[in-house]
Formats: C-alpha cells, sequence, structure tokens
C-alpha cells in the first residue's frame, strides 16, 4: 500500500470515527440546550373552574403564552382543599412545562395542618407572587344581620344554629373561619367544599347561613346584589366592598387582619433560568393595565412584582407567621 493510501485510509478512519463520536455527543448536547418552552404549558389550579384562583390564573395565562411562544392551559385539579393539584404538581416534571397557581390554604397551610397532605411546604419552588386578598364574609341579601358585629350577637345568642362554609379543611378560609370562633365567642358549624364558588350557590340559596370567601370571588356578586358582605378581614374596609365591617372595627377580631395570596410555584428542581423566564413572564403579564383594573376592582393588592427570590422571603415570612396560629386553632 502506498504512502498515499496510508494517508487516504487514516482520513477516512479519522472522518467515521469523528461521525461516530457525533451521533453519540450531537443528541444529548442538543437535549441540554433545547430552548424553553419547547410545548405547551400546563397552570393548575387546585380547585373548581369560576373561583379566585380560577379567575387569577386566567387573567394572565393568555398573555404568558403570547410571551413564551407556546400556549398556557389552565389545568383545574379540585379536592382535598387544594391538595390534589399539588400533588400533580410535585409529581410533574421539573421543566417548567407545569406550573401551580398556588394559594396561602393549600401551599402553606394544608400540609401544616394535615400530615397526610402528601407533600411538604418545601416541596413546592415559588416562581412569582400574584397578589394577596382578604376573607370575605357574605351571606344572602335578606340575612337578618347587616354587619359582623350584629352577627356576632346573634351567634352568641343561638350557639350552634349557624354554619359557614369554606373552601376546604386548612384552607385560609377555614382557618379564619375557627379564628374568628374562638376570638369571637361563637360556635358555628363548618362545611368544607372543593372549592370557592359553590359556597356562593349554596349561601345564595340558603344551604349555608355564612360564606367565608377571598375578596376576589365574591366582589362581583356583592356589586350586583346576589350576596351581602357583612365583614372583611382588614384593618380598614376594603374600598372594593365598602359595606363590609372591617376586622379592626371590632376589638375582639382585631390581630386577625390578614389576607391569603396567590403564587405562582414550580416543581423542585426546575433549572434557575426556567425560573427567572418563568418570572419574568408571569410578572409582564400582571402588569397589563386591564389586569391592574381587574385587580382593582377584585379587591387583589400587588404593591409591586417580586424576583423568585423575593418570592421565596416572602413564602418563608408568611409560614413564620402562620405557624402559630395554625397550632392554636381546634380543626374539624
Amino acid at each position: 500500500m502506498s504512502m498515499s493510501d496510508i494517508i487516504a485510509s487514516r482520513r477516512h478512519f479519522m472522518l467515521a470515527s469523528a461521525a461516530g463520536l457525533a451521533t453519540q455527543v450531537l443528541p444529548s448536547v442538543a437535549f441540554a440546550q433545547t430552548a424553553f418552552p419547547s410545548t405547551t404549558l400546563s397552570m393548575i389550579v387546585p380547585y373548581t373552574a369560576g373561583g379566585a384562583s380560577d379567575i387569577g390564573a386566567r387573567m394572565i395565562t393568555g398573555e404568558m403564552g403570547r410571551l413564551l411562544g407556546q400556549p398556557v392551559v389552565v389545568d383545574n385539579v379540585s379536592g382535598a382543599g387544594g391538595a390534589l393539584g399539588v400533588q400533580k404538581l410535585v409529581r410533574s416534571a421539573p421543566d417548567g412545562h407545569t406550573v401551580l397557581y398556588g394559594s396561602l390554604s393549600e401551599a402553606l397551610l394544608v400540609p401544616l395542618i394535615n400530615p397526610r397532605a402528601g407533600y411538604k411546604v418545601d416541596d413546592l419552588l415559588p416562581v412569582a407572587f400574584v397578589g394577596g386578598t382578604p376573607a370575605v364574609f357574605v351571606a344572602r341579601p335578606d340575612f337578618p344581620a347587616r354587619t359582623l358585629a350584629d352577627f356576632v350577637a346573634m351567634a352568641r345568642a343561638n350557639p350552634g344554629r349557624f354554619s359557614y362554609g369554606s373552601p376546604g379543611v386548612g384552607t385560609f378560609q377555614h382557618v379564619i373561619g375557627e379564628a374568628f370562633k374562638a376570638r369571637a365567642g361563637v360556635f358555628m358549624l363548618h362545611i368544607p367544599y372543593r372549592g370557592g364558588a359553590q359556597i356562593l350557590n349554596d349561601v345564595m340559596s340558603g344551604q349555608v347561613d355564612i360564606g367565608i370567601t377571598s375578596a376576589a370571588n365574591a366582589a362581583g356578586f356583592v356589586r350586583s346584589g346576589r350576596l351581602k358582605a357583612i365583614g372583611v378581614t382588614t384593618a380598614r374596609r376594603l374600598p372594593a366592598i365598602a359595606d363590609a365591617q372591617a376586622f379592626g372595627e371590632i376589638e375582639a377580631l382585631r390581630g386577625l387582619e390578614l389576607s391569603t395570596w396567590g403564587v405562582v410555584y414550580a416543581p423542585v428542581g426546575t433549572p434557575p433560568a426556567v425560573v427567572s423566564r418563568l418570572n419574568a413572564v408571569v410578572n409582564e403579564a400582571l402588569m397589563l393595565p386591564s389586569n391592574v383594573q381587574q385587580r382593582d376592582r377584585l379587591g387583589v393588592e400587588l404593591a409591586s412584582t417580586l424576583s423568585p427570590q423575593e418570592t421565596s422571603r416572602f413564602v418563608a415570612a408568611e409560614l413564620a407567621k402562620y405557624q402559630p396560629l395554625v397550632r392554636g386553632i381546634k380543626l374539624d
């Protein structure tokens, strides 16, 4: 074999080896560099359609999809006080394509109260803060009590006569209901639901006396006259529901001026770059003028958007605040 043949043979071997190496390496390189998002995103809402979380999620998913270049669909997974939706999130691939529109209730309170919830607080990775809203006590329009103080007097005079509905055991509204009972010295029967929408229907029909729900959930019903708001868990009256007496106006209830909130979560292990991208598009969607106006109508407060790190610090502070409150409440 001539020298030129040897050189040609070696060149052929090297090219063939390089090609073979490329077939082994390039797919993994391409996988590592796959752009996010690569397919449709799913935003889990852990309650039924029509409630406050569902409304909040649908306010931002359209704009998120436009910014990301992939659709973002809402997936309503209700049950167990929101725990079923959270369980679905923590079982999802940590690639950013599945997120949760979470709240104080199922993200913090349920796992604190129920060790069998199927997840822990630190199984959720905070991505973006989406706003806060107080709880509102609503009743049917012909309910005898006009204010929360009226209702306290009625309930004290008639122990065990009245009932209240919450979105489920361990939710923020349930915790507030039990704390209200303890502070006001009244007894009400707790009726847990799978979400906020059905509570309001049953209050209107007289199946339950008081509904404890978020201001965002109640505002439209109160404005239309289908329900009346008798109390709100704020220090001062809420402009969006001005007739509702504030907890801060009643001496026994001062100190319970608390609000629930929304946070978009991803599964733990989601890459930081993906979390940052999701945070950016959620925050941009939140600041759409139409969404700012809708938050004002619903009584949802969002002073400023937060980074993922700031959102994590906020959640940690809320956890520290609610741990002693939960321990002091007798749950059903």
